[in-house]
C-alpha cells in the first residue's frame, strides 16, 4: 500500500514539477530579448531583433502580415549578407548614409526625422539602419557576382522598343523541355549534357524530348505554348532570358529531376505605347551594274547598309525616321511587310535598284526613345531576375532552425 502512494505521489507532484522544470528554459528563451528566435546557417537572429522588424514593418506595411514578413526578411537579411561576406562586399558610411535619406524622402522627411518618429513605436536607429544597409550590400553583391556576365545586346534593344517591353510590355518565349527524372542527379545530368552537346536545331531537340523526356509533353517533341517571363519561376527566368531562338539552357538541376529548355522564339505584349508608330529605315540607291544580291545577302543591321553609299551622291543613301505611312506609296508597301533587320529589292520609276531596309519601329513621340536608357532598363530587369533567381538558390541551400 505504502509503494502504491508512493508511485501515485510521484505521478501526481513530481511529473507535473519537472514539466515545469522543462519548460522553464523555453519560456525563459522567449523572454530573453538575446536569445535566438532564428538560426540560419550558425548565424542567429534574436527575439530582439524579430520584434523591432515586425513593429517596423508593421507600420511601414500596416496592411501586411508584419510578423510573417520581417521572419522572412531577417532571414533573407542572413543569406544576403553571407553572399556579400563571401565576395567581401562592404558599405561606406557615406552610401549608408545617403541610402537612408533616399529611404526616408519617399514620405518626405530627413533620415534624422524619421528615426525620430519610429521612436515613440519603441524602434531603434539601428534597426532602421540595418534594414537599409541590407538592400545595399545585396545591390553590390549582385553587381559583382552578375555584371560582367549580363550582356544587353543591339537586338535586344531593338526588340524592346519596338515590341514595346521598354514602356511596360513583357517578354514572351516559345519554350521546348526535355525533363530527366532521377532518384540522384549525376547519370541524367551526364545525359543531359550528352544532348546539349549533340542537338543543334528545334528539329533536334523535339526528337530527344520524344526519346529520353518524362515530361507529358514528350509525345509533342517536348513543345510548350507561349508563355511570358512573369509566369516563370525566377530560377528558370534567369536561365532564359537571354536566350536568343536555336539556343538551349544548360541543364537545370533541382532534387528529383534535371530539365533542358530550348528556345524556339521570343515575342513581346503589348506596352503602354499611346500614339502613332514610326518607322526608321534607309534607302539606298544602287548605280547600274551594282551586285545587288551580294549586298541584301551579307546584311542584315541598317549600320551594316551605310558603308555601301560610300562615293555615291548623297541622295543616293538616306536613313530616316518618319511616321508610319508617310512614306512614298511604293516604299510604304514595302516597309509595312518587314521586320526590323530585314530589306526588299524595287525598282524605281528610272529604271534603279533600290535596296529598302527597316531599322526598328518605335512609338512616335516628341523625345525619340533613348538608346541608354532603354539599355540601363534592360540590364537592369536582367539583373533583377538573376538576383531574385539566387536568392532563391541560398533559401534552398540554407540551413534555418527555430528553438
Amino acid at each position: 500500500m505504502k509503494s502504491f502512494a508512493k508511485y501515485l505521489w510521484r505521478r501526481i507532484v513530481l511529473l507535473p514539477l519537472i514539466g515545469l522544470i522543462c519548460a522553464a528554459p523555453m519560456a525563459f528563451a522567449q523572454d530573453n530579448p538575446f536569445a535566438p528566435a532564428i538560426t540560419v546557417n550558425g548565424k542567429i537572429i534574436s527575439n530582439y531583433e524579430l520584434k523591432q522588424r515586425i513593429i517596423f514593418f508593421s507600420m511601414l506595411q500596416p496592411n501586411q502580415d508584419a510578423t510573417k514578413e520581417a521572419r522572412s526578411s531577417l532571414i533573407d537579411d542572413r543569406l544576403r549578407l553571407s553572399a556579400a561576406e563571401a565576395l567581401a562586399v562592404e558599405v561606406s558610411p557615406e552610401d549608408l548614409k545617403a541610402a537612408m535619406e533616399s529611404f526616408a524622402a519617399r514620405v518626405n522627411l530627413s533620415a534624422d526625422d524619421f528615426i525620430k518618429a519610429l521612436a515613440p513605436r519603441g524602434v531603434s536607429a539601428e534597426t532602421f539602419r540595418d534594414f537599409v544597409q541590407s538592400g545595399i550590400i545585396w545591390r553590390e553583391t549582385i553587381r559583382r557576382k552578375f555584371l560582367s556576365q549580363t550582356k544587353v545586346s543591339e537586338a535586344q534593344i531593338d526588340r524592346a522598343i519596338t515590341g514595346g517591353i521598354a514602356s511596360g510590355g513583357e517578354l514572351k518565349l516559345l519554350l521546348s523541355e526535355i525533363v530527366l527524372k532521377t532518384d540522384g542527379p549525376n547519370d541524367a545530368v551526364i545525359l543531359a549534357n550528352r544532348i546539349k552537346g549533340d542537338v543543334t536545331s528545334s528539329a533536334g531537340f523535339s526528337a530527344a524530348a520524344a526519346l529520353h523526356s518524362s515530361a507529358p509533353t514528350a509525345d509533342r517533341g517536348g513543345q510548350l505554348e507561349w508563355v511570358g517571363l512573369s509566369n516563370l519561376p525566377p530560377e528558370i527566368v534567369a536561365k532564359v532570358a537571354d536566350l536568343e531562338p536555336g539556343q538551349m539552357t544548360d541543364p537545370i538541376v533541382s532534387k528529383d529531376r534535371v530539365m533542358l529548355l530550348f528556345v524556339r522564339d521570343r515575342s513581346t505584349s503589348a506596352g503602354e505605347v499611346s500614339g502613332a508608330m514610326a518607322i526608321d529605315y534607309v534607302r539606298l540607291v544602287l548605280p547600274p551594274g551594282s551586285d545587288v544580291s551580294r549586298i541584301v545577302a551579307t546584311v542584315d543591321r541598317c549600320e551594316d547598309l551605310l558603308p555601301f553609299g560610300r562615293g555615291l551622291p548623297e541622295e543616293a543613301i538616306q536613313r530616316e525616321t518618319i511616321a508610319q505611312g508617310a512614306a512614298p506609296g511604293d516604299i510604304s508597301a514595302v516597309l509595312d511587310v518587314l521586320d526590323a533587320g530585314e530589306s526588299q529589292v524595287i525598282t524605281n520609276v528610272a529604271g534603279f535598284a533600290e535596296v529598302i531596309m527597316l531599322c526598328s519601329r518605335v512609338p512616335l513621340s516628341e523625345v525619340a526613345p533613348s538608346r541608354d536608357d532603354v539599355r540601363s532598363q534592360i540590364l537592369n530587369q536582367k539583373m533583377a531576375l538573376r538576383a531574385q533567381a539566387y536568392l532563391e538558390e541560398l533559401r534552398t541551400q540554407a540551413f534555418i532552425t527555430e528553438p
